[in-house]
């Protein structure tokens, strides 16, 4: 059988078939759960927790990054899995006694936020030493977009089961994909093992040191610092709540919703893995990121489902071409025995996430959907626009290959 692009590299294949199934699983989990919460609490803050603390243990990433370069990247990778299995059959076991309560739900989701950091590290770590230099923007793209579609199946999937079946269900299918994505990426061979004594303060302060000598990678990392800060909160704890409360529906329809997201993230994917679009990333980058708070303004001054099916749609596509513009220039720039150090510091700008969530949550408590979403958009844009003038090194780059 022929494979496209870098599929046609067996051991990137396997790590490709995981990574959909890991995300297919993190999906279902994030949309079903959401929905528990916002049914059992009503409230955006506490929506917002939940949603933070998924992401509250990237403070941990530069730590977990200087791990992962003195390791197998495969054998970290596999840890992390293995953890999201036991955390699955975890949630099973409550759900199954009828505990799931919301104390509980955020208490263990902790925990599983390390292990998605730490999944995310190894994966970008891995895939630098599977690929070369010129077929990262393709590998990256393939990956993002098998993300994305995942992001389109799994929520309807799982508020699906979660419709028909129950929460219990929903578990039994989650802990299967995770379980799967394990046995796949098994037989991956890897070499990659440092046998020299670890000093982790001193590998945070080399890969700081580094990462501070070079300034696009710091207009990068504050890119998505920015992205993550604002962007994200959309369907974190906007979406939910629009389709709750303006729109009056249920878990399916933030299912569907979820997809339209999710297909325009899947056409920026193909898009970026098939043709290279531009020679100046930076610019592409802060176009995007513009087009993107753009289009999360748009969805608070909209009712119809079509017209918001679209804006989706294009905010899905803004926010894949930028993220993965990002990712390439990353991994194209680090030295391969910095790339852990340096996605593990890159990992802290998620940690803005979670602080917007909190924040997004609380203003939805406070002032309402509608003006929250345009008081963060606008904000978002003031704040790219300065961080554009402030980035020239960025903005002058060029790709080389």
């Amino acid at each position: 059988m022929k494979y496209p692009g870098q599929l046609k590299n067996s051991r990137f294949r396997k790590l490709w078939f995981s990574d959909g199934l890991t995300s297919m699983s993190d999906q279902i989990e994030m949309l079903v759960m959401s929905w528990v919460i916002i049914t059992k609490t009503e409230s955006g803050l506490i929506l917002g927790i939940y949603s933070a603390t998924r992401f509250f243990s990237t403070i941990f990433a530069p730590f977990i990054g200087g791990l992962i370069d003195n390791f197998n990247k495969k054998s970290a990778l596999m840890t992390s899995r293995i953890y999201m299995f036991i955390h699955s059959m975890i949630f099973l076991l409550i759900a199954y006694n009828k505990q799931l309560g919301t104390f509980r739900i955020i208490f263990i989701t902790f925990f599983y936020g390390i292990a998605r950091t730490s999944d995310r590290i190894s994966r970008e770590s891995l895939t630098q030493l599977l690929i070369s230099k010129e077929n990262l923007r393709n590998a990256s793209g393939i990956l993002r977009s098998t993300m994305d579609f995942a992001k389109i199946i799994g929520p309807i999937i799982g508020a699906s089961i979660y419709s028909y079946f129950g929460i219990t269900q929903t578990y039994i299918l989650i802990g299967f994909l995770y379980f799967l994505s394990v046995i796949i990426i098994t037989p991956i061979k890897i070499e990659g093992i440092n046998q020299n004594k670890i000093k982790i303060v001193e590998e945070i302060k080399i890969g700081f040191n580094y990462l501070a000598e070079n300034k696009i990678l710091i207009s990068v990392i504050f890119a998505a610092a920015l992205a993550n800060l604002i962007l994200f909160t959309l369907p974190g704890a906007y979406l939910p709540f629009i389709i709750k409360d303006i729109l009056n529906g249920n878990a399916s329809d933030l299912a569907l919703f979820n997809s339209y997201t999710a297909i325009g993230a899947l056409f920026g994917s193909i898009i970026m893995s098939t043709r290279d679009i531009s020679n100046n990333p930076g610019k592409l980058i802060f176009v995007s990121l513009i087009f993107w708070h753009c289009t999360m303004f748009v969805t608070s001054i909209i009712s119809n489902k079509i017209i918001l099916g679209i804006v989706l749609f294009a905010y899905g596509t803004a926010g894949s071409i930028s993220m993965i513009s990002m990712a390439v220039l990353i991994l194209s720039i680090a030295k391969k025995h910095m790339i852990g150090r340096i996605i593990g510091v890159r990992q802290l700008a998620i940690f803005t996430l979670p602080i917007g969530l909190v924040i997004s949550g609380y203003l939805i408590d406070i002032i309402g959907i509608v003006i929250s979403i345009q008081v963060v958009a606008s904000i978002g844009i003031i704040l790219t626009l300065i961080l554009a003038y402030k980035s020239k090194n960025l903005m002058i780059y060029r790709n080389t290959n």
